[in-house]
């Protein structure tokens, strides 16, 4: 599977689970000049239901494509084994292929706008909750036999933002959480078996698109049960939001 092919896959996937629109696509694909890797993001922005008011909550999905992925999908594994370290006798061995996908989910005022902190006895079990939801949606870790032997899907912890004043009183501003998962990516075989046993990725993608989704529903929910507790301090008038345009 090469990189266009993976790209389509992923904003298919996305856009069957409700997560992208197909028309005006806002995406970027840049490469880097230095080590060729590419990477590729989508964001989801717009989505403010009214019980997350006044919060405006967003996300961005990404990954990344580097040089061996590249030049794994350009031809089959058993010839770029030759090229690599010759004809054997006995052939080489070959780990999976891996792509890591990353969430990113972020809940901000309005520009310009402020709110007090949460009082503590308030935010410190909503936090809590938060890390424990992304956690438990995200993370997959594979164990045999009681030792872990692979991880396939983490987070982070939770980000405030805030802005201090000139009392020196911090102000939240806007709340952050960001995790992935790993996606098995089907290596190009030049023996028919093994190609046909690694033929597509579409089942795991479709996983990935469904498990992005609910959780984003999870962090709206929580940001809209945190909407409901700040004192809402609107933005000047002469406040302008910095729009956020993708290509």
């Amino acid at each position: 599977m090469r990189y266009a092919e993976f790209r389509d896959r992923l904003e298919n996937s996305l856009l069957d689970a409700g997560l992208m629109i197909r028309s005006g696509l806002p995406s970027t694909e840049t490469i880097d000049l230095g080590d060729s890797v590419r990477h590729w993001k989508a964001w989801i922005i717009g989505m403010r239901p009214p019980s997350v008011k006044p919060f405006d909550v967003s996300a961005d999905i990404s990954f990344e494509w580097c040089p061996v992925d590249a030049a794994r999908a350009h031809t089959c594994e058993e010839d770029l084994l030759t090229v690599l370290i010759g004809r054997r006798r006995r052939s080489a061995t070959t780990q999976p292929r891996w792509a890591r996908v990353d969430l990113s989910l972020r809940a901000s005022l309005p520009y310009g706008s402020t709110t007090s902190m949460p009082e503590p006895h308030l935010f410190r079990p909503w936090s809590t909750s938060v890390v424990e939801k992304v956690g438990a949606a995200l993370t997959d870790v594979k164990e045999r036999k009681g030792n872990i032997v692979a991880i396939l899907g983490g987070h982070g912890d939770l980000e405030v933002e805030a802005q201090c004043g000139f009392d020196g009183v911090l102000s939240l501003t806007g709340l952050a959480i960001s995790g992935f998962r790993m996606v098995r990516v089907p290596r190009v075989w030049d023996d028919p078996e093994r190609r046909e046993a690694e033929r597509d990725a579409a089942d795991e993608l479709t996983r990935l698109a469904r498990t992005f989704k609910a959780t984003l529903d999870e962090w709206t929910k929580s940001v809209s049960q945190l909407a409901t507790w700040i004192r809402y301090a609107p933005p000047p008038p002469n406040a302008k939001p910095i729009e956020l345009r993708g290509r």
